[in-house]
């Protein structure tokens, strides 16, 4: 998730810190640099892929350094920090909303480090107002941590905390993917110095920014990966239980990408392969001899070369990058218990040179691709078949009203398909098939993206028109417009892609077909 390092610099960070050895003149700035550096050397070696932007404020705040992965344009500007005033937390969140929503949007999951010194500089009243005036829970899905560079038994720090817990609490309580079990938390220091401070941000770095390693299969090929960002447990709708992502990925199976189409992901991660170190395990494969031209030695100097250069060993997930790109297919991968994702070949676009796979985290059930039936029921075309289908392959059971399906790239094109299904509904008892069948192909479009607020929105017009019906109107009008609003909120058949909404069979339309 990318990080925004959030830095007072205000007059207060620059009060000297008292230390026992007189050669050490150190500010609480300088303590927070030091930080800073820290969590630095600690992505370089665990998160390199991340993008962290450096944002300074005191009464105004500064975007100092954008998102980058160049983490030394970040460390060659902490030395150069100019001083600011007063402490204003609210408008350095106000900043920090708008750059991440220019930069990222919102749904990308975001990490805030608040570091500051605990000087607030307002009472209990005073305090009430800056919780009021926080923009806060933002739009986007936030985990916000606060490293104070303040004593832990100094008076401002026990005036601080309820004013930080409050910004974590409320940044968690926005809807996003990030578990309640990693939230944010206030990492104080055990002393106010430089080991210390550096003690605490290693202690958040552990616990935020944890790797997640498990092992891709796919028959006998096994490759060591790391997920980035490490994934976070999920839920499904109407059930309570939380699904986590297994230490072992099995891929299950390949389609291409036309059929694959594009369904909902909860995440996406970059599969990076462990690198391949000189261990017992690769020496049984590299130390045998072979032969070689007169004059050359044989003692095995280039295959501990080829050891030594991790582009030169044979990986798995390099076979499976390849396979896929060329075929232009996907690979369908058992993530637990009733849950899947896709693995396909992904190139960066900023650096066309850096290409890996991608795994994208389908929603959890069997109906996370609608289009293709249930994910436990797949299984390879029958070779044996003298005229095989198409994948995938239709069902005996066809959608009721066929047509073409539901486009909605721009709100109008929604809307003019909600007011087509209105209109019907104001023309019944004649346009009681042609309603059913926009309904269906509507039902049809919402469930296969997931869009089941729409449901629910066309049942309370449809009810609506019925409750606006005049007294000349045929009692079946009534009649049909009411199941039809509660044959979409049925529980039973919510999210079933394969149910068929039918009009109401009424002494009225049997009549009409017995004449």
């Amino acid at each position: 998730m990318p990080t925004v390092i959030l830095l007072d610099v205000s007059l207060s960070m620059s009060r000297p810190v008292p230390s026992s050895d007189s050669t050490e003149n150190h500010t609480r700035l300088t303590i927070a640099s030091a930080a800073i550096n820290t969590f630095l050397d600690y992505l370089c070696v665990h998160s390199k892929l991340e993008y962290v932007a450096l944002v300074t404020f005191s009464s105004t705040y500064e975007v100092t350094i954008p998102f980058t992965r160049e983490y030394d344009n970040i460390r060659a500007k902490l030395p150069h920090l100019e001083e600011g005033d007063k402490t204003c937390i609210e408008t350095a969140f106000i900043g920090v909303n708008q750059l991440i929503l220019n930069e990222w949007g919102y749904q990308t999951p975001m990490q805030i480090i608040l570091i500051t010194d605990g000087s607030i500089g307002t009472g209990q009243i005073g305090r009430n107002r800056i919780i009021q005036a926080l923009p806060l829970p933002p739009t986007y899905p936030v985990r916000i941590n606060v490293l104070p560079v303040v004593a832990p038994n100094d008076q401002s720090l026990q005036q601080a905390i309820p004013l930080y817990q409050k910004i974590i609490d409320l940044a968690s309580n926005t809807n996003s993917t990030i578990s309640n079990t990693s939230r944010g938390a206030i990492y104080s220091p055990d002393t106010l110095n430089v080991p210390g401070v550096i003690t605490a941000m290693t202690r958040l770095c552990e616990q935020q920014y944890q790797e997640f390693w498990c092992s891709l299969k796919c028959g006998q090929l096994e490759a060591r990966v790391q997920l980035f960002p490490a994934p976070t447990p999920a839920s499904h709708d109407g059930v309570s239980a939380t699904y986590t992502i297994s230490n072992q990925l099995h891929v299950i199976g390949f389609i291409s990408q036309q059929d694959l189409g594009t369904p909902i992901a909860l995440s996406k991660h970059l599969v990076i392969p462990q690198a391949q170190t000189n261990n017992n395990t690769n020496r049984e494969n590299y130390d045998t001899k072979t032969p070689t031209k007169e004059g050359s030695s044989t003692d095995g100097s280039t295959d501990e070369e080829n050891i030594s250069d991790p582009s030169k060993v044979p990986n798995f997930c390099v076979l499976l990058h390849g396979a896929l790109k060329v075929e232009s297919m996907a690979a369908v991968v058992q993530l637990g218990v009733d849950w899947w994702g896709t693995l396909s070949a992904w190139c960066e676009a900023a650096r066309a040179r850096r290409s890996c796979l991608l795994l994208s985290v389908l929603r959890p059930g069997t109906s996370a691709a609608p289009w293709l039936g249930a994910l436990d029921q797949l299984g390879p075309i029958d070779e044996t078949t003298t005229n095989p289908e198409s994948f995938p392959i239709r069902s005996w059971r066809s959608y009721s009203g066929g047509g073409s399906g539901c486009a909605w790239a721009r709100p109008h094109a929604l809307l003019a398909d909600v007011q087509k299904v209105l209109r019907h509904a104001r023309k019944l008892p004649d346009k009681t098939q042609h309603l059913y069948k926009e309904l269906n192909r509507l039902r049809r479009a919402a469930i296969s993206l997931g869009f089941s607020e729409l449901l629910t929105c066309v049942g309370g017009a449809l009810e609506r028109e019925c409750a606006s019906l005049g007294g000349s109107a045929p009692p079946e009008c009534a009649l049909q417009l009411a199941h039809a609003a509660a044959a979409l909120r049925d529980p039973r058949t919510a999210l079933d892609i394969k149910h068929t909404l039918q009009p109401l069979a009424t002494e009225f339309t049997v009549s009409s077909m017995s004449h």
